[in-house]
């Protein structure tokens, strides 16, 4: 087996280290059993040695997302003393986790561009800060430094509705790689084997102690800027009501968000972290009279639905989210006149009084 580890590090620094022209470039490799998904090179704080990385699945579990992914020295590295694969990645220094977090099984994420959220390691506690293949084992020791190991950590849960991701593993990035359910097979009793001899255990008991889930989902936009009075508060039966603008989170007629939807529920987001509320929030989808009321009143279902998947990410803990749709039986405006429909078609944020 150490052949075939050999075989996928050394196919993989040919790959990655050819000249930038398609007629050129060689392939990424093909090892009947073991699924490469991309790959790139991650250099370390202690050496010149590069090795590696490759992304073999991100498989969704119940409660997590399982990232399994391989390390191992380039041919042309394969000298000197132990390689500790934990110490790769620029120093480990990463803003993408919690409570100060390091080493590079707990400072990975699957990143889903269309919505700017990154879906981090899970953590359990300061001494044990995420779930994953354990330290000691994620190397490749001085007598055998062509291997290849595989190691694996428990990210935050990706969405369903996500198909594929970018991977960012220490400071290396591999893109477009395709999200998966189920654990892979077979696995080995090693807890942290070559690649190409089965696959590691994933202990999804630990979920249990996972402390502020939501926190490991970070929004990667770091400011929020000219939402143009799209998120508007109201008081309302003695309680305090968000109002988002439909016309930016939505095309008419559809419940999918467009990509100027981000901003306004990222600012609706900021607005309910700032309010300190905690409890339940409702997410309430209306629609203007034109159509059926049966059609308004499943459109304002499906609206309010994918509000809430897109905004429940970035709430911070303590905070449980509802959607329901009310169609146009709520209006808040004349609906004989445009602008009166316009200010019906609205999604509602309701917080806990």
């Amino acid at each position: 087996m150490k052949t075939l580890a050999a075989a996928v590090v050394a196919a993989a620094a040919l790959s990655l280290g050819a000249p930038a022209h398609a007629d050129t470039a060689a392939p990424l490799p093909t090892v009947e059993g073991v699924p490469v998904l991309g790959q790139a090179l991650i250099g370390n704080v202690t050496d010149d040695r590069l090795a590696v990385l490759t992304v073999h699945g991100v498989r969704r579990v119940e409660g997590a997302t399982v990232l399994y992914y391989s390390l191992g020295l380039r041919p042309e590295d394969q000298s000197g003393g132990n390689a500790f694969f934990n110490s790769y990645g620029n120093g480990n220094n990463y803003v993408l986790n919690q409570g100060g977090a390091t080493g590079l099984g707990c400072t990975a994420a699957a990143i889903d561009v269309s919505t700017s959220l990154a879906y981090s390691a899970l953590r359990v506690d300061a001494a044990v800060p995420c779930i994953g293949t354990p330290v000691a084992d994620l190397m490749a020791p001085a007598e055998e430094l062509g291997k290849a190991t595989v190691g694996w950590v428990l990210l935050a849960p990706v969405p369903q509705d996500i198909s594929t991701v970018d991977v960012l593993v220490g400071s290396a990035l591999v893109q477009s790689v395709p999200v998966e359910d189920g654990l892979l097979e077979p696995v080995s009793d090693e807890a942290a084997p070559a690649v190409g001899t089965g696959w590691p255990a994933v202990d999804t008991t630990r979920l249990s102690d996972v402390v502020r889930a939501k926190g490991a989902v970070f929004d990667l936009r770091s400011q929020v800027k000219d939402v143009k009075k799209k998120v508007t508060k109201a008081t309302r039966k003695g309680g305090e009501e968000i109002d988002l603008d439909t016309s930016v989170l939505f095309a008419t007629d559809k419940a999918t968000l467009t990509s100027r939807a981000r901003g306004v529920i990222a600012e609706a987001a900021r607005q309910i972290t700032a309010a300190g509320s905690s409890g339940s929030i409702t997410v309430t989808g209306h629609t203007d009279s034109n159509a059926s009321d049966a059609y308004n009143l499943d459109l304002s279902k499906r609206r309010a639905a994918a509000v809430a998947r897109a905004l429940e990410p970035r709430l911070p803990g303590g905070i449980s989210i509802r959607s329901v749709g009310k169609g146009e039986s709520e209006p808040i405006a004349d609906n004989s006149t445009a602008a009166g429909r316009a200010l019906n078609r609205r999604v509602t944020i309701t917080l806990p009084k």
